[in-house]
Order: structure tokens, then sequence, then C-alpha cells
């Protein structure tokens, strides 16, 4: 597929119909470049767009995958993108080599590869041959990983039971020490998925396998544990951490200030959660604009 051109990205917008697109393809040229810079998109807020081999005859899914850094350059002004797995319609290296050309072309780079919908098959499964198939599958995008010049990976720990924890840190050092072995290190990296696992409990894993945290400002169950769990997760990240927006549950500059206030100098990816192709844009816009504001 061929470059998009502005009116390519602007028109596959649901909101072009209200001139707001255009309005967003303009506000971040006001931005301040070295805040731009902090901040990274994820491939998942336009999944119901995307054009994907689980869906080759979708006429809503208009965005070919190739075009998405670009979409997100043009549109927002981002030049860090966050892809989701399953939007890679191939891992071949001559997917992967076009894949990169285009992240050349948008002058963006990849912040982190999620594998966070492999589903059961994670390092909490009671099966040990599933646990051991999810080691081998993850060290797998470890190497797509490597090839794209992604610095890390996010992946699924499932429910940390306790009856299949120590199976579940080994499995998951496994992981982290195949992603160690790679020059650069590929970081092996975990968010909170909701209450249980606790935010203390999954710390308490990734600190026993050696791996990182991904802060994920939206998944605690209330402010208290909220501010609690970011303070302890942050400085235990990689350098990426997710960011939500739902000031009606939770207050995103109480988050945000406490990143600040422990030295937090990684990135804000921006997963805006937007399951209804009409908002997609506005939930990504919302975030931004928020986030421009207070870092």
């Amino acid at each position: 597929m061929g470059k998009l051109t502005r009116r390519d990205f602007l028109t596959s917008s649901a909101a072009t119909a209200t001139g707001a697109a255009t309005a967003w393809g303009q506000a971040w040229k006001s931005y301040d470049k070295e805040k731009l810079a902090r901040i990274s998109v994820l491939s998942l807020n336009f999944d119901s767009i995307m054009k994907t081999s689980a869906h080759p005859d979708d006429p809503k899914r208009t965005l070919d995958f190739l075009d998405f850094s670009q979409m997100v350059a043009e549109r927002f002004g981002v030049h860090w993108v966050e892809p989701y797995h399953t939007h890679f319609p191939s891992t071949e290296t001559a997917y992967f080599n076009e894949f990169k050309d285009r992240l050349k072309k948008a002058n963006s780079r990849i912040n982190q590869i999620s594998v966070g919908g492999l589903g059961a098959l994670n390092m909490s499964s009671t099966d040990a041959v599933m646990r051991l198939e999810a080691v081998d599958l993850t060290k797998r995008w470890i190497d797509h990983c490597a090839e794209l010049g992604s610095p890390r990976i996010q992946v699924n720990q499932g429910t940390l039971a306790p009856e299949v924890r120590e199976d579940a840190i080994r499995a998951l050092k496994a992981m982290t020490d195949y992603g160690k072995s790679k020059k650069p290190v590929v970081h092996v990296c975990l968010e909170t998925r909701g209450d249980p696992p606790s935010w203390r409990t999954l710390v308490d894993v990734i600190k026993a396998a050696g791996a990182w945290t991904n802060p994920d400002c939206g998944n605690f169950p209330n402010e208290e544990e909220r501010h609690a769990g970011l303070r302890v997760m942050y400085p235990m990240s990689s350098g990426s951490g997710h960011v939500h927006y739902a000031p009606e549950r939770w207050s995103l500059p109480d988050a945000i200030a406490i990143s600040k206030g422990v030295g937090y100098k990684g990135l804000y990816a921006i997963e805006a959660s937007a399951r209804n192709g009409a908002d997609r844009d506005e939930r990504t816009q919302t975030i931004l604009d928020a986030l421009i504001k207070l870092i």
C-alpha cells in the first residue's frame, strides 16, 4: 500500500464530518516538542478500524497496519508507537523490513510491543505444557522485538494464583532472562490488570523474576491503591507506562504528579480503549491534550 496523503488520514476518521479531525491535525503543532517526545500511542486504540487477517473483508476496517506510524505522526504529532501483536499480519522478515521502513519514513520508533492478548496461554496456566508454550511463544516475540528495534515487550501474567505462583515466577524468569540475552536488552514488562492479582502480588512476582513494570494508571480498584501502587511501580519500569483517562472515576493529574514526584523520565503511552470507531480519535486526542498540560 502506498503512502497515505493527509486527505486519506482525515477522511478515515469518523470525526471528519464535524470538522474536528482537521482541528486535531493542527493542534499538536503548537505543543511543546519535548513533551510530545515523551508520548506514545497504542495501535489497540484503533483496533476497530485496523485491517487484520481475522477480518479481511470488513469494510469498516480502513487502516492498514503499515500506515499506523505515519497516521499517528500526522494526526497527533507523536513519533512513538506501541503495536499490538495481533495487528501484525505477518512476522516474516520481508514484512518486518517494510514495517521498519514505514517507521523510518514517519521518523518514528516502537516503544513496546504488547502480547497481552494471548489469553489462557500465559505464565499462570495450571497446565505445565501451556506454560511452556507461553514461554516459547514469548521468546519468539522477543526475537521479533529485537528485529523491529522494540526495547520492551508487555506480557500477560494471568491470575498469579497462589497454587501456580512459583511456576509463574519460573516462567517469567525464563522470558526475562531471554530478553536480557539480547543486545540491546528487550525488557519484559507487566502491568496491573485488575484486582486480583493485587499490584503488590504483581510487584513481588516481578522482583522475583527480575522483570520490569509497565505502570498503568487506570488499572487499580481505588485511588488509595492507585497512588500507593504507582509510587512503587514507576521506579520499577523500563521507561514506559500506559495512560488512561476517566475523570469521573479517578484523577489523572494525581497519577502524573506521582510519576513526576518519583522521578519518572519515561514514556506515557496513550491507551484510549476506544471500542466505538466513532470516538477512537477523540479519546486519543483527549488523553494527549491532558498529558501535554500535565507532564
